[in-house]
């Protein structure tokens, strides 16, 4: 029971980071905008959009092919890089400023990590369900 809440959980919160993720880019691409810039990604400009696109693409389907069963051992590898992005991106620039924004990082931290268990109980599914 609480596997299958991990796995469903880490499959909704990587969809919807996916989704976003895209949308952030498509509208970069719309309005044309070099200037484009969030501190917590050690990207900016152009090649922050690129990274969002290509990274939600790369996200969506290692996502999609958990949600169906397949290739579990890519959807770890995403949630574990995810992982890392977040902790590097909230650590290593001081994104928080005060004791909330010290708690809203640890709680969206330890959100992702919740999502390698999930990714990793999909992996330990037993050989006779998955498809």
């Amino acid at each position: 029971m609480v596997q299958a809440l991990l796995r469903g959980y880490s499959v909704l919160f990587h969809g919807v980071l996916c989704l976003f993720c895209f949308a952030m880019a498509f509208v970069g691409w719309l309005v044309s905008s070099t200037s484009m810039s969030i501190d917590v990604l050690p990207w900016s400009g152009w090649e922050l959009q690129w990274s969002l696109f290509v990274l939600s693409a790369f996200g969506l389907i290692a996502t999609g092919l958990a949600a169906t069963g397949r290739m579990g051992i890519l959807f770890l590898a995403w949630t574990v890089a995810v992982v890392g992005l977040i902790g590097r991106g909230l650590w290593a620039t001081r994104y928080y400023d005060g004791p909330e924004d010290l708690q809203a990082s640890l709680f969206l931290l330890l959100g992702a990590v919740a999502t390698v268990l999930g990714a990793i109980s999909i992996l330990r599914k037993p050989a006779a369900k998955r498809r």
